[in-house]
């Protein structure tokens, strides 16, 4: 078992439980959270990866957008690109949370924020972010999903919390309006729990989830409420659900659709590509190759055929994998939102949230096939921008006056 889920569970059996039974005993609300609210406007509802027809995305009753940006030029006095493309949006009535570049970003640039050196630049950046944002944005998420090893690669969980909190430090006292805060992977009670001492510095704490589109256990809709309940709990701080959203389709593969694509990278079976793994993972399209040599540690065929990466692989979603009642259709997706929206907006501590995602995305990010589920059937809209089932389910709970 790796490391990094070790730390999930050890953490997760010393502190989530705790936390849950301590909910009912506590206050639902706090002097925090009200100034939380009153420098956001209230209930935060948004989207994320917005495409650039804000019609479209007030139309459905969004009142922010949450979107990725760059690092500023290392010329000073050169423009950053970012700057105009947010503002359009400001411009047209919507407020932004910037998402800051992650790690690899600035390992990239030659700056490692592992060294003295390296961090002094990061805190130096940070401040620069902040004070060139300002007016433009009215949220800003550090960094996305740090604690996990796709976007926290190289550092340890110990780095990468440092690496959020010295970024949180040096724009707190140059933020301004601007709330400022980070994410996990659904509880991450590791990451949570290492952040504590720079929460003085923090406007709220957030966390992403997918429930019923990973795994075939805990799919129910109550999922949401109980570890976002546990997230108020722990931290006190106000809370943010950055990203949640329903698949609008995906389904099992036959064991000879799966033999199939097997065969096409070279192999009868998955022991007989674990025995070549290198040159089996060689015979992936670019973006999967890279994939697996970045994020695979140790033994590659136990990557390969995890369950996270499997599902890309076979570019599937496996039995049992969804909410009841809402199966990974249009349909499904609009019931699932239908279902959900009503239940987040009654729980008292949480800020807001930002459904993933504007539209689909023609290939998954992750192994670049066009017909993956995994991440190309997240949207709102089609690719081309046409709404969906799920569009109009939004727009009937956050459309109305």
């Amino acid at each position: 078992m790796e490391a990094w889920l070790k730390d999930q569970l050890r953490y997760g059996a010393k502190y989530f439980v705790p936390s849950l039974l301590k909910y009912p005993f506590i206050g639902k609300s706090s002097e925090e959270l009200r100034a939380f609210r009153a420098r956001t406007g209230g209930m935060v509802r948004g989207v994320c990866r917005p495409n650039e027809d804000y019609g479209l995305l007030k139309g459905m009753g969004a009142g922010w957008v949450r979107t990725g940006i760059s690092l500023p030029p290392e010329d000073p006095g050169a423009p950053w690109p970012d700057i105009e493309r947010l503002w359009k949006y400001r411009k047209n009535g919507l407020k932004v949370m910037a998402i800051t570049p992650s790690v690899g970003y600035f390992l990239e640039r030659g700056i490692d924020p592992r060294t003295p050196e390296g961090e002094q630049r990061v805190r130096e950046l940070a401040r620069e972010m902040v004070t060139r944002l300002g007016g433009v944005v009215s949220g800003v998420q550090i960094c996305n999903e740090i604690g996990i090893p796709r976007f926290g690669h190289p550092l340890t969980m110990d780095e990468a919390v440092r690496f959020l909190g010295v970024q949180a430090e040096a724009m707190a006292p140059l933020k301004g309006d601007i709330v400022v805060g980070y994410n996990s992977v659904g509880p991450q009670v590791d990451q949570h729990f290492k952040m504590r001492p720079w929460f003085p510095y923090l406007d709220y704490v957030g966390a992403d989830m997918y429930i019923g589109c990973f795994f075939p256990v805990l799919t129910q809709l109550g999922m949401f409420e109980v570890l976002l309940k546990y997230l108020w709990a722990f931290t006190r701080k106000p809370v943010m659900l950055m990203e949640f959203g329903y698949l609008s389709g995906g389904a099992p593969k036959a064991k000879e659709e799966k033999r199939a694509i097997l065969r096409g990278y070279g192999a009868e079976s998955e022991r007989g590509a674990r025995r070549n793994i290198r040159e089996f993972v060689g015979r992936f399209n670019e973006t999967a190759r890279k994939y697996v040599e970045r994020c695979a540690s140790g033994d590659w065929g136990e990557f390969v055929f995890s369950r996270e990466f499997r599902q890309h692989l076979y570019r599937e979603l496996p039995r049992g994998v969804r909410v009841r009642g809402c199966p990974h259709t249009p349909e499904g997706q609009a019931e699932f939102f239908r279902r959900l929206l009503p239940r987040l907006e009654k729980l008292p501590f949480l800020g807001g949230m930002f459904i993933y995602t504007c539209q689909d995305d023609p290939e998954c990010g992750i192994c670049g096939q066009a017909d993956c589920p995994m991440e190309t059937k997240w949207g709102l809209c089609e690719c081309d921008g046409t709404p969906k089932q799920g569009y109009y389910a939004v727009k009937e709970r956050w459309g109305k006056p």
